[in-house]
């Protein structure tokens, strides 16, 4: 499996509109048309689909601002029908990477809580509930480097 990030384009905008969770997740996370037009109006928002090998599977929006040491995991979905098979990992971890490279020194994001959310996805990759709560959603964090 050949997980990448690549640039939302003309060519594959469709695919990723065409995308969507489960039923039961439909209130997690807002549709990627939605997130889309929300990120042109936005400088620091940084979205790319998910794909695996050639198929895309999913789309990632971050809000990154090197230059502040902020990375914040914005938006991140899998298609329902390629759930469970470890896509969602394989982008995260590269989603971290990018972080990585900004030189920050945690990532956040927030997750709205309930049955079926994604709070126990993201505390198996080492996020941390901060005990901050924003708008609803539960504020996580994972450290990337130590404060200098």
């Amino acid at each position: 499996m050949d997980v990448s990030l690549l640039e939302v384009t003309a060519k594959n905008v469709h695919d990723v509109l065409a995308l969507d969770v489960a039923p039961e997740q439909a209130g997690y996370v807002a549709t990627n048309a939605r997130s889309i037009a929300e990120a042109h109006f936005e400088p620091h928002a940084w979205f790319r689909t998910i794909a695996a090998d050639d198929e895309v599977v999913g789309f990632a929006m971050v809000y990154r601002n090197a230059a502040a040491g902020q990375f914040y995991v914005w938006r991140f979905m899998i298609d329902a029908r390629h759930q469970g098979r470890g896509y969602g990992r394989r982008a995260m971890e590269l989603l971290l990477d990018e972080a990585r490279s900004d030189g920050v020194e945690e990532a956040l994001l927030s997750v709205v809580p309930g049955d079926g959310s994604a709070v126990e996805f993201y505390g198996r990759l080492g996020f941390e509930e901060t005990g901050e709560v924003d708008e609803g959603e539960i504020v996580m964090r994972l450290r990337l480097a130590e404060p200098a």
